[in-house]
């Protein structure tokens, strides 16, 4: 499946967003995110923002996922609960959880294991189209959800952003609003979001091209936006060059799960 889809978007044939999106339209119709209000303690000290506000080193937010569409198979025989505590024993200001089924091998009991495990803020990170996941996000302990701005501005989701960042906040969830260009970034600007996010890889064509985190920002006022840097962040140094330039939080996933040992890992990168 991974090949195929690969393979699709080397000719340009293929907009992946838009067959991402067509997947969480599927997941949400087939009820993957109904679930019933956990009564999960959270134990934590505040949301995301304030976390990597508060964090003595580099602000890392540390992901767990099994799989990913460019990285294929990145570990499989990890649980989510295991995982975020050694993620916090490293030192993370906040885990980033994938809950997406298809290429992500992510799942609701994942985000479920991780609340129950650790006292760090949780991302719930999917595609969101929806208001039911936010709603998932919520009834399982999140703190925080992802918002991809491009699937919002192609018509890709059944509610608008500014739906999507209201339910949010009617959640009491924060949000991370992901840019992938100087242009999208500007416009999430605007926007109520909490957290704003640049992921140098284009969910269109899945490039990376590290050169995105420094353009989107050129010439843009954050004010005191909180900014967080999103893949192919792999080493102390590349956090080092990104906090040069304005960012404040870094999202790392495969370079921790592949790692070996996600603690000493995130705390690599952590205290850097």
């Amino acid at each position: 499946m991974i090949e195929a889809g690969l393979k699709s978007m080397s000719d340009g044939s293929r907009d992946f967003l838009r067959q991402l999106c067509e997947e969480a339209h599927r997941r949400v119709a087939e009820g993957f995110y109904r679930t019933k209000r956990e009564e999960v303690s959270l134990k934590t000290a505040g949301g995301l923002k304030r976390s990597i506000l508060s964090c003595e080193g580099n602000a890392v937010i540390a992901e767990f996922k099994r799989s990913s569409p460019s990285a294929g198979a990145i570990t499989l025989d990890v649980r989510s609960d295991s995982a975020v505590r050694a993620m916090e024993s490293g030192g993370a200001c906040g885990v980033s959880v994938l809950t997406a089924r298809e290429w992500f091998g992510g799942s609701l009991e994942d985000l479920r294991l991780a609340r129950t495990a650790c006292r760090l803020p949780i991302l719930m990170k999917d595609v969101v189209v929806s208001e039911e996941q936010i709603r998932a996000a919520h009834r399982l302990g999140a703190q925080a959800v992802l918002l991809i701005l491009r699937a919002f501005k192609r018509g890709y989701t059944s509610l608008t952003l500014s739906q999507a960042i209201r339910a949010a906040k009617d959640y009491s969830l924060e949000v991370l609003l992901e840019a992938c260009s100087r242009e999208e970034l500007l416009e999430a600007v605007a926007t109520e979001a909490d957290i704003l996010g640049v992921n140098s890889r284009d969910l269109s064509s899945l490039r990376v091209d590290k050169r995105v985190h420094e353009e989107a920002v050129m010439g843009v006022d954050l004010g005191d936006r909180v900014l967080v840097a999103e893949s192919g962040i792999e080493t102390v140094e590349d956090i080092k060059r990104l906090k040069r330039i304005g960012y404040r939080a870094f999202l790392v996933g495969t370079a921790i799960m592949r790692s070996g040992d996600i603690e000493a890992k995130t705390r690599e990168l952590v205290m850097g």
